[in-house]
Formats: structure tokens, sequence, C-alpha cells
């Protein structure tokens, strides 16, 4: 117990002694690579405020692809090429019927052969569907294949979207005691607010990072002699990460966007797509409607992990239209020994005395989470946020030991080993020095040459079994 002590408080030390930026150089190419850390590819759609089309944004991985090396016409644009077939289909629901299609082709280039097999460069599109003929309102389902154009196979499992499709009469009068001449459009997610082009960094769909501002806008459209006097917008989080039982809805923010704060006669289109979708305004005019933008933003730095929505309410005069949108805010890095209590809990040990690892240790899956995250909240440098910097830094580390330590490729054991205890604690050593003497066991010096000043001998137990032997101060 004295030794879990003392590790608890060199663990307040040792998780910051290194910035993240030496740990990625220095330990970049490791096992990691071959497991997955979320999905890899995502589609999501967004319907405009006229409702004329339905805009499906879809973003791939490059490691979806086969790619070939580019010939002489096509070297100047990259090294590397693969073809992406993309088709969607609306369909009824739930009969499944198809109401309209569209399917597109493009190719992918990149110059560095690491990327064309990597997870993490991405490459986004938005496809345009017409929804002319289409009645409105009613319930559709957006069924999305994504196929490698070289192997004629999906690249991908296919995405079935449900989306609820909104009615927009453009000739209907606040006098005619109908709403439908208000049309509110799905709204957008930026990294920053509008300002003539914005850009989205990334394109998850309906997912967006968790403690960060929410900045977006609601584009809308309605009947030409009409005006919206404002758009209130409520921020409601509907479970959290870990869909505790019991879980109670709570409103977070509302804001209002005033009409004189919209951005008038204009409305939004996709500038460019790649790694990044980027987002202009432009002018549009029309007979018989009427266009403009409600830019929104709501400080986000102490928002969870969970489901959330946005109700939006357009007002005009005594009569009002409402939306919902539905989201979820998500760790997208987020290591993966903290997908489940089995993998979380167990190198807890190395911090916790043996009374609190016994109770951290007990209870559901979901009970064993929940007083985890509790206790890394009693220990975040940044309260004042959601995102736990020590608690990210431990599990990064544990993520590191389970996979580049494990005794043998069918057991992901690592984090409990020797060597992974003190990666854990200390993070990556200054310098490892191996040994490989003809009669002797391999060993392996890890010296921390920064404020642990220590060195740690491990002597190799066969395979890839190291034991800690010897520990000495520099």
């Amino acid at each position: 117990m004295g030794d879990r002590r003392c590790a608890k408080q060199l663990i307040v030390l040792g998780l910051m002694l290194l910035p993240m930026q030496v740990f990625a150089q220095r330990f970049a190419a490791d096992s990691r690579m071959y497991f997955d850390y979320g999905d890899e590819s995502y589609v999501s759609s967004h319907e405009l405020p006229a409702a004329d089309s339905l805009a499906v944004f879809i973003n791939t991985a490059n490691a979806l692809f086969s790619f070939v090396r580019s010939d002489r016409a096509l070297s100047a644009r990259g090294a590397f090429y693969a073809v992406r077939d993309i088709a969607v289909e609306l369909r009824e629901s739930p009969a499944g019927k198809v109401l309209a299609t569209r399917n597109t082709r493009d190719t992918i280039f990149e110059n560095e052969f690491a990327e064309t097999t990597s997870k993490d460069v991405w490459n986004s599109r938005v496809v345009s569907v017409s929804l002319a003929g289409i009645r409105l309102p009613q319930s559709v389902e957006v069924h999305t294949e994504i196929r490698d154009g070289f192997l004629s196979r999906l690249a991908d499992r296919a995405s079935n979207e449900p989306v609820q499709l909104r009615a927009f009469s453009r000739n209907k009068t606040v006098t005619a005691k109908d709403t439908s001449y208000i049309g509110i459009g799905d709204p957008y997610l930026f990294d920053a607010n509008i300002s003539g082009c914005t850009y989205c960094a990334r394109n998850y769909g309906k997912l967006t990072e968790f403690s960060r501002d929410l900045s977006g806008c609601v584009p809308l459209a309605f009947a030409v002699k009409e005006t919206i006097d404002s758009v209130v917008i409520t921020l409601t989080e509907d479970n959290d990460h870990l869909h505790t039982p019991g879980f109670q809805p709570k409103k977070i923010a509302t804001t209002t966007i005033a009409a004189r704060d919209f951005i008038s006669g204009q409305t939004l289109v996709v500038a460019g797509a790649d790694s990044v979708i980027s987002f202009a305004t432009i002018s549009r005019t029309d007979s018989t409607a009427s266009f403009a933008i409600a830019p929104f933003h709501f400080a986000g730095s102490r928002l969870e992990m969970g489901d959330y929505h946005f109700d939006i309410k357009a007002y005009s005069n005594a009569d009002n239209r409402t939306t919902r949108y539905d989201f979820e805010l998500v760790w997208h890095d987020m290591p993966l020994s903290l997908e489940n209590a089995r993998d979380a809990v167990a190198p807890m040990q190395f911090i916790l005395s043996d009374e609190e690892f016994a109770k951290l240790s007990s209870g559901s899956n979901t009970e064993q989470m929940r007083k985890l995250f509790e206790y890394w909240s009693s220990q975040d440098p940044t309260p004042g946020t959601a995102f736990n910097e020590r608690m990210a830094e431990f599990y990064r580390r544990a993520d590191y030991a389970y996979f580049n330590f494990a005794r043998n490729s069918r057991q992901l054991d690592g984090a409990m080993t020797d060597r992974g205890k003190v990666y854990i604690l200390f993070g990556p050593p200054t310098n490892i020095r191996r040994s490989f003497l003809v009669g002797e066991q391999p060993l392996e010096i890890w010296t921390y040459s920064n404020n642990v000043k220590k060195t740690f001998k491990f002597i190799s137990q066969g395979g890839n079994e190291f034991k800690l032997a010897e520990v000495k101060p520099m």
C-alpha cells in the first residue's frame, strides 16, 4: 500500500513531465496503428431551408480505399490515387420505395504512401440530392453506399440515416394561419463564427468535439413580403456518454438571435471540400422567397460528452415554426482503454490505495466508469473545462502500454506488466538501451533524465515479457 501511495504522489508530477508533442514524435510508430479508434466514414444529411434539396455530407478515411501509383499524366496531382464511388438513395420510410438517387465518382490523390493507408487522413464530399417532385413533409431514409472504385466493393458498411423532410410553401402568408411559409434549414456547426467564409475543421456528421464552443448558423427562408423577427435556439442535453439509467434531460442554455443580427439576403453554400469543408455566404434572390442566415454561439468549454439537441424556433409576428436537430458531443481520439471498465479500471491500481481500488473496481460496468470519471474529475488540472488533460495523458499511456508491452499477441495485457506500469506512471523514457549478450538474458534499461531522475532495468523472461529488476536514482 505504501508503494501505491508513493506512486499516487508521483503521478501528479509524472503525467505532466513531457509535452504531448515530444510524446507523439518519439512514439509515433507503435502498435496502436493496427487498432480501430473509431469509424472510418461519416455520413449526415442537411435539408436546406427552401426544402428544394438535401445535402449529404460524406467523409472517408484513406484506409478504406485501394491506392495505385499515378501515371505520368496524373503525377502532378499526386503520386498515388484511389477512386471513390458514392451512391445516395432517398427511400420512403418505412415502405422503402426509392424516391430519388444520386451517383457520383471522384478521385483521391496523395503524395506520400503512408497517407494512402492512414485512418487519420480524411476526404470530404457533399452530394446534393434534389427534392423536386417529392411529397413534403415526410419521413425518408437516406441510404448511402461508398465503394472502392478499383475493387468494385463496399469500402465500408452502408449508411442508413432517418431524415424528416420538412415542407416549405413559398406562397403562404401569415394570415393563412399556416406557418409552413417559414423554412428552417438544418444548422451547421463551425470551428469559428461566420465571417464571409467559415471553415469546418472536421466533417464528422452529427458528431462534434466536446469541451469546446458551439458556433454555427441556421439558414432561413421565408415568403416574400414577410419577415422573421427572431430565432430562439435552446440547447438540451438528452443523455450522458455513459447512458446512465434514469438520466433526466436538462436544458443547458438558450440564445436569441434578433433579426438585426441576421445576415440578410444570403444563403450558405459549400465552397470547397477536402480534408475540411469550407462554407461561403452568397447572395440569393428569388421572386417568391427571401433568405437569411442566423449565426449563433454557445459557450461550450464545460460541455461533457453525450447526446444533445437544438430546439430551433423562428418567430414571425404571432406565428412561429419549430424544428429539432440532434447531435452528439464526443471525444474523437478518446483512448481505447477508456471504452470499458475492464481496461480502464485495471491500471488505476498503480495510483490508488488497496481500499480505494477495491471501491472503484466494484459494481457494474456503468457504475465503475461513473466512479472512474468522478475520481479523475477530482484530479483535473483545469476544472473549468470538461476536457481533463491529466486523465487523457494517463490513458494515452495506458493504450500504448496495453498494445506494445503485451506478453503475447493474443492477450493485450501490456498495461499490467512491469514496463507498462513504469510507462504509465512516468511516461516515455528519455532513452532506452537494449542489451542482447550471448549467454545472458536480454535486458532493457530505461533512463529518465528529466524530473524523474531514475533508471529502470528490465530483464527478459522470454518473449515480450520483461520483469523490473532494478531501480536506480541518477
